[in-house]
């Protein structure tokens, strides 16, 4: 894919945070290579300290949480000496009120982490918490949701957010002709009571899931995850929590032309339900499943349309190059307020 990433401003010093997992740890992300074939000059870290200017950039990707060595280090700088920074938050954060749906429950482990403070939580109340904390400290300068929902949970607490929605990258798959074997795949972490309560629920009627996912086995990442995708008919999302927008697991299926079929999502734009995923309630899932494993070219009509808007609109390089824009406008208002002091 030709890179379309153009900066409106000047190539820059980018210091890019991105944790990563077990299965993929030490990786170069996706949105680095972008940037560096951008002309930026970009340095990849796993978490603070780390050195750079004021005048460079500090791109974080996630969520806050995992990154408390940059805090400290980001902190303990007076204001005028740090570094640009931007976060791009996509992880899961509580609904909005304009959701109408509750507030998640915690499961014991993970109220234990959110207790202990540990990096490693991903619950909604720690990435809200901990983001807080930073929005406090005054940073970051720019701050990105992936989600809608997200944007319109911290705009309701005063929070200013800019939506920037996760992009299709090549690595997130393509369709490679396989044989479709696998009627109904999950993919995801298997430790979320709620998700596998309804897995149960849909094995019990009948409905043949096979599940996979793991943040440790590097066969449920990269070329193997795009051959095991490739062999699926359907992809289910179930969420952590109702109405949560998981947008990688909508990406990996369209990416791979596996057709999605997820519970209702709270804003899941970019994406439409009934034109690029189908949309189903847990009771009337199993029916759904059945209907679409046996009316191939509805579910062929739906993947190519929703293949078509990931892999020619809704890119990660068009996201990467709207963040760029939304740095290079930031950088311009703090040359203007540091020029009148």
């Amino acid at each position: 894919m030709k890179n379309r990433v153009q900066d409106a401003g000047h190539k820059r010093a980018i210091t890019f945070c991105y944790r990563g997992f077990t299965a993929n740890f030490g990786t170069r992300h996706m949105v680095t290579s972008i940037l560096e074939q951008a002309g930026h000059e970009v340095t990849q870290i796993q978490d603070g300290p780390a050195e750079f200017s004021a005048e460079s950039v500090v791109w974080i990707w996630g969520n806050t949480n995992w990154y408390p060595g940059l805090y400290a280090q980001l902190t303990a700088m007076p204001r005028a000496q740090r570094p640009l920074v931007v976060l791009w938050h996509t992880e899961p954060l509580p609904p909005p009120r304009a959701a109408g749906l509750p507030w998640p429950r915690l499961n014991w482990w993970e109220a234990a982490k959110c207790v202990l403070r540990d990096s490693n939580a991903t619950d909604v109340y720690t990435n809200y918490l901990v983001l807080r904390r930073w929005v406090k400290e005054g940073i970051p300068d720019v701050l990105v949701a992936a989600t809608l929902g997200r944007c319109g949970f911290l705009s309701e607490r005063g929070i200013a957010a800019d939506w920037v929605p996760l992009g299709y990258e090549p690595s997130y798959g393509r369709d490679l002709g396989l044989p479709r074997d696998i009627e109904v795949l999950f993919l995801g972490a298997q430790d979320v009571p709620r998700r596998n309560r309804l897995l149960r629920g849909l094995r019990k009627k009948g409905i043949q899931i096979e599940a996979a996912g793991s943040y440790v086995d590097p066969s449920c990442w990269g070329e193997e995850r795009t051959k095991l995708l490739n062999r699926t008919k359907i992809m289910l999302n179930l969420a952590r929590t109702p109405g949560e927008f998981p947008d990688l697991r909508l990406i990996l299926g369209m990416a791979n032309k596996a057709l999605v079929i997820s519970e209702p999502i709270y804003r899941p734009d970019p994406f439409v339900a009934g034109r690029h995923f189908v949309s189903s309630s847990i009771g009337e899932m199993p029916e759904t499943i059945r209907y679409y494993l046996a009316h191939d070219a509805e579910r062929a009509a739906i993947n190519e349309r929703a293949h078509r808007l990931i892999t020619q609109d809704v890119t990660m390089e068009g996201s990467v190059s709207r963040i760029l824009d939304l740095i290079s406008t930031r950088a311009n208002q703090r040359a203007v307020v540091e020029s009148a002091v």
